[in-house]
């Protein structure tokens, strides 16, 4: 079983679990009890095997055995908490997506998750149909980010992404300097494949450590984001010949990233 635990509460070779989901999890759905092992993820860069020490109705103790951080698997020493640490320089891919209708946007970022990308921007876009007033988004942010957790559970990713609060377009393409690569598909004429332009960036440097994607709504952005977008470096790309929905391009478009630049 693997669970999430904040890193505030665990200190050097202990764990301790205090979120009432969790526990009921450990204890009433799995049944575990104390002496059975479970593995637990910071959020952050690590993961730990761990022992059960105790179970009660409010709180779940755990020693850590072994941690993995990064790439490596390392041996904690519970007497003096050394640790010997590896990290792994990786691709940071964030995605800003126009918010779709529906629950779509639940299913994007479960999706999304799954396949590793780092950072998550809901989108208002000049075409976006959904409306959110302001606690309606705060109940969405924080369900999109539980649903976030929920998915790096079980994908087995230790890295937590960031679910950012709803922006507006124009606040996010004015800050695309702040990456290496950034990339509009539209379906404007004369775009080069989503291959090509990496392809193009390769030749010219070499693979990029951050990227941003910008996921258009129903109806594609409109001209003046389109050319906005280009003016602050973003690249514009195609798709191909099919007009893909929102979801189906964020998710398609993440999982080509991933391959091509892994």
């Amino acid at each position: 079983m693997r669970i999430y635990c904040p890193r505030a509460n665990i200190i050097r070779d202990r764990i301790t679990i205090l979120d009432p989901g969790q526990i009921h999890h450990l204890s009433s759905v799995r049944r575990l009890k104390k002496g059975d092992q479970v593995l637990v993820f910071d959020g952050k860069s690590r993961e730990y095997e761990c022992l059960i020490d105790s179970i009660a109705k409010n709180k779940v103790e755990l020693s850590v055995l072994r941690l993995r951080s990064g790439l490596m698997v390392s041996v904690v020493e519970p007497s003096v908490g050394k640790v010997r640490k590896a990290m792994s320089a990786e691709l940071a891919l964030t995605l800003a997506c126009a918010l779709p209708k529906k629950v779509k946007m639940d299913y994007i970022i479960e999706k999304t998750v799954d396949l590793g990308v780092d950072r998550i921007i809901p989108i208002k876009t000049e075409r976006t149909i959904v409306k959110y007033s302001p606690e309606k988004a705060k109940e969405k942010l924080k369900r999109w980010q539980a649903i976030a957790v929920e998915a790096s559970k079980q994908c087995g990713r230790i890295k937590l992404p960031e679910i950012e609060p709803i922006s507006e377009f124009s606040k996010v393409v004015s800050q695309v300097k702040n990456y290496e690569l950034a990339v509009i598909p539209h379906l404007g004429p004369g775009n080069k494949s989503l291959k090509e332009v990496f392809c193009d960036f390769i030749t010219q440097r070499t693979k990029p450590s951050s990227i941003i994607i910008f996921i258009g709504p129903e109806g594609d952005f409109s001209p003046r984001e389109i050319k906005s977008a280009k003016e602050n470096g973003c690249i514009g790309a195609s798709l191909g010949d099919l007009v893909l929905k929102v979801d189906t391009a964020a998710i398609s478009v993440v999982a080509f990233l991933r391959l091509f630049t892994s």
